[in-house]
């Protein structure tokens, strides 16, 4: 998971304006969204997390079948927010993780006050709550928030525990690289993980 900054594009502003009820979650399915929201899944995807789902850091594509938009805050619960640009993030659609978890009817999110205990990626960073082990695996830093994040979207998932642990064995025989040089030969795939493991390579 890591920090997002958004910036609202004016044709979706545009659109948001011709729909008559925008704070029911019913807003989504209007014709003026529906007609629109292939382009904004790409260009959230591309312009704003640099092709990588917002939550477990995989790289995938804009195709509906491997992302979606995600309502950050849900929509059965935040119905005001389901046209809040802020509250839209991609997603990649791998079961058993991610906004497929979150939203799906094992999720820890049982009411609103819920989501007071998770990290929002588009206000706090979630390096200031996260460490990384070189096993691959995500632990919180001292704070219980960030443990019911990880337990939330699953980022702990055995498949991703282990592709990390195999990027910092790697890792550990390209020490002599910048991040610059890291990101253009391996990708921004784990882009978080690799920022927090490579200097700890290095010192090894």
């Amino acid at each position: 998971m890591f920090k997002i900054s958004k910036k609202e594009p004016k044709y979706f502003a545009s659109a948001k304006s011709k729909v008559k009820l925008p704070k029911v979650k019913e807003a989504w399915s209007d014709k003026n969204i529906s007609e629109i929201r292939a382009r904004l899944r790409k260009d959230i995807l591309e312009k704003e997390q640099n092709n990588l789902c917002i939550y477990c850091e995989k790289r995938i594509s804009d195709n509906s079948k491997k992302s979606n938009i995600d309502h950050f805050k849900t929509r059965n619960l935040f119905p005001e927010k389901s046209l809040d640009y802020d509250n839209l993030l991609v997603s990649c659609n791998v079961n058993e993780r991610c906004s497929s978890l979150k939203d799906s009817k094992k999720s820890l999110l049982k009411n609103r006050d819920d989501y007071e205990n998770i990290i929002d990626p588009t206000i706090e960073n979630p390096n200031d709550f996260f460490n990384y082990l070189l096993s691959g695996e995500i632990v919180p830093i001292d704070e219980k928030k960030a443990q019911f994040t990880i337990d939330v979207f699953n980022l702990n998932q055995q498949s991703l525990s282990d592709e990390r642990k195999i990027l910092a064995d790697t890792l550990k025989y390209c020490t002599d690289l910048s991040f610059d040089e890291i990101f253009e030969n391996f990708g921004y795939e784990y882009q978080s993980f690799i920022k927090n493991i490579y200097p700890k390579l290095k010192e090894l």
